[in-house]
């Protein structure tokens, strides 16, 4: 698809879709502080967006710049909710309807269906088939690295790549406004204080040069912006076996003089670009074993294998102790995702399901005054204290330490508990919630009179207990129990005969 005319910007810009946008924003945004007070005037901001984008009056508030230090210090350049959402709405609606079809099928990063798993199969399959076609062959690797590349990508260079084939002079131009803001001087400011700070080495944006880190529109840019060379690799220098991660890639071949050959080829294109390559950048023979995305592919006495840094499983397993330890709901979802990477390893064991109990657990620890119900299958569930509580307003069977209730009566349920003035909050099978609001003091009061009732039903199920052992033992004692029964109602001490 080619955009030719100004019909393209203005198409898309409804408050329909700024709407749609700020709820992938909404989904997707780890600053959860920064989205609540977003939510709390959202009709009105959105509203703002969807007349900025309208009238052309776009313009980026200043990025909240800061460090990471995993596995290196890196740089973050955090957006404001608001610029998110453009930044969204200009990736959804300009870049990907016109340019993903121009990527290649090997160009994974970032891009939906692919990453580092697609990369991961695609250098397999590579592998086999040459070691099929070419049984007796040694198989050698080349493997790039573009140094700086985010901070060296030329704003000209790129604005031309993408009038190629968006000749739309608004799309353009918000495009250009948005890459633009690292121009600022606040930027390189910034970045001094925090290399002063932590004697770390973050580098400099030059005018006119370099993507923002983090942003969506960078994540997309940068992996079109080397578009040309992928299919000058692919096309024109007739490397089949090729895999480009952002500004990492790699070339498989049998001949080891025709990857010199490409590698300076590459660079001449490289130069082109105003981008130099990293000198770690090698020619080795799979024998000896290379990393790409954190698996380390080799060939070992003719056999294949494909093995994990040990430095990478290290990391992993230390972030998911630290998440089980503090945050059980992320500690699921990060397993989730590293479960397809690690799966391989004998020793790692699904765990891709959070507990009923677990999911009580947490919510409960962050809403204490509320009664928490986890939905599992077709029941809903509640655990410890609250289960004590709703044992006593229903009168549910109580089930080692929980209550359950079908969810075709769920309705009813959810009705008593809020006209007793309870807040609860209900907890579906994907961890999404609804939370209903109630009165803090009711429910102290409930949970108070609850625990002393069910105090006396343990303390009668006990006696029931004691009473049907001694019973089983001798028939007779029943007798004795009722003179004692019959005595203490009397309350003069005596026996009836006395």
């Amino acid at each position: 698809m080619k955009a030719l005319n100004n019909d393209i910007y203005y198409k898309p810009i409804t408050y329909e879709n700024v709407i749609s946008t700020w709820d992938i924003v909404r989904r997707t945004c780890k600053n959860k502080r920064a989205i609540f007070r977003y939510h709390v005037n959202k009709n009105s901001m959105n509203y703002n967006i969807y007349q900025i984008l309208l009238n052309g009056l776009y313009k980026p508030l200043p990025f909240r710049l800061f460090l990471i230090f995993e596995p290196k210090a890196r740089l973050v350049m955090s957006q404001t909710v608001g610029d998110k959402i453009v930044n969204h709405f200009v990736a959804k609606y300009y870049l990907l309807p016109y340019l993903e079809d121009k990527l290649i099928d090997s160009n994974v990063a970032t891009r939906k269906g692919k990453g580092s798993k697609y990369a991961d199969k695609l250098i397999n399959d590579y592998i086999n088939k040459i070691r099929i076609n070419n049984p007796e062959s040694e198989i050698y690797v080349l493997k790039i690295d573009i140094s700086k590349y985010f901070y060296t990508i030329p704003h000209d260079i790129l604005i031309e790549k993408l009038a190629k084939y968006i000749q739309d002079i608004n799309v353009l131009k918000i495009i250009k406004t948005i890459i633009d803001e690292t121009d600022k001087p606040y930027i390189n400011n910034i970045i001094d204080n925090l290399n002063k700070k932590y004697g770390t080495n973050i580098p400099h944006y030059e005018k006119g040069v370099g993507l923002s880190i983090g942003a969506m529109t960078s994540q997309f840019l940068a992996i079109f912006f080397l578009n040309d060379l992928d299919h000058y690799i692919k096309e024109d220098l007739g490397c089949k076996y090729y895999v480009r991660y952002m500004d990492d890639f790699i070339i498989i071949d049998t001949d080891r003089d025709r990857l010199k050959k490409a590698w300076k080829l590459i660079e001449i294109e490289l130069t082109k670009l105003k981008l130099k390559i990293n000198p770690k950048s090698s020619i080795v023979n799979l024998k000896t074993g290379i990393t790409f995305l954190g698996y380390k592919y080799k060939i070992d006495n003719d056999k294949y294998d494909v093995t994990y840094r040990k430095k990478t499983i290290k990391k992993i397993k230390k972030k998911l102790v630290t998440l089980k330890k503090h945050d059980l709901m992320k500690y699921y979802r990060s397993y989730g995702s590293y479960y397809g990477y690690l799966k391989k390893i004998k020793t790692w064991e699904r765990e891709f399901t959070m507990k009923a109990i677990e999911k009580y657990d947490y919510f409960k620890e962050k809403n204490p005054k509320k009664i928490i119900l986890v939905k599992e299958g077709s029941f809903y569930k509640t655990y410890k204290d609250d289960a004590k509580l709703l044992w006593n307003l229903f009168g549910y069977k109580w089930n080692n330490s929980s209550i359950a209730f079908g969810v075709s009566n769920a309705g009813k349920i959810f009705d008593k508990i809020k006209s007793q003035g309870l807040g609860y909050i209900t907890i579906k099978n994907d961890s999404s919630t609804i939370e209903i609001q109630g009165n803090d003091t009711i429910y102290d009061s409930y949970l108070n009179i609850s625990l002393i009732n069910y105090e006396k039903y343990e303390k009668k199920n006990r006696l029931h207990k004691m009473l049907d052992e001694l019973i089983d033992q001798d028939m007779n004692f029943v007798n004795t129990l009722e003179e004692y029964f019959n005595t203490l109602q009397r309350g003069d001490g005596k026996s009836e005969e006395n």
